[in-house]
């Protein structure tokens, strides 16, 4: 499959396969993963920039949980592709899985204050979007006991 391939052999043989052969980049698997999913959840952030040049709207591609790389990237702490991700394509700041919730949901259960800044900078509204069951962001920072992304949600206006 591609997307192993991709983050397997680095951004050199995904740059070859590209090039001869683009619509790899489309290519998915049976949860409907791209290898710009896989590629952003492992912070592949050459192979990531590489596949975005190809078609920047594989950003908007959900695997089958809803989840979109923005969402990959974000829960893994990787800010550079998250910056990539929302650069490439803006409105998936917005996009929100099975479970109603956006990649700042994702940003909110772990620990990188630039990575929530990055989210909230693209989109502030996502500040106050509730998921399928009402949580926040900041509900969920406060269930994972993360202080200082707590602390950062409620100096927001």
């Amino acid at each position: 499959m591609f997307s192993h391939v991709a983050c397997m052999h680095g951004a050199e043989v995904v740059k070859e396969l590209l090039q001869a052969l683009p619509e790899l980049a489309m290519t998915v698997d049976a949860s409907n993963t791209t290898a710009l999913n896989t590629a952003a959840t492992q912070g592949h952030m050459e192979v990531v920039r590489l596949l975005l040049e190809v078609d920047g709207t594989l950003a908007l591609i959900a695997r089958s949980n809803g989840k979109t790389a923005l969402h990959s990237a974000a829960r893994n702490g990787h800010v550079q592709v998250v910056r990539a991700l929302l650069e490439a394509e803006p409105s998936i700041a917005l996009r929100v899985d099975k479970k109603g919730q956006t990649a700042l949901h994702m940003a909110a259960k772990g620990t990188n204050l630039d990575l929530v800044d990055a989210l909230l900078a693209a989109d502030p509204s996502l500040l106050n979007l509730p998921d399928n069951k009402g949580n926040t962001a900041l509900h969920i920072a406060s269930r994972k006991a993360r202080h200082q992304i707590i602390k950062r949600l409620l100096e927001l206006p």
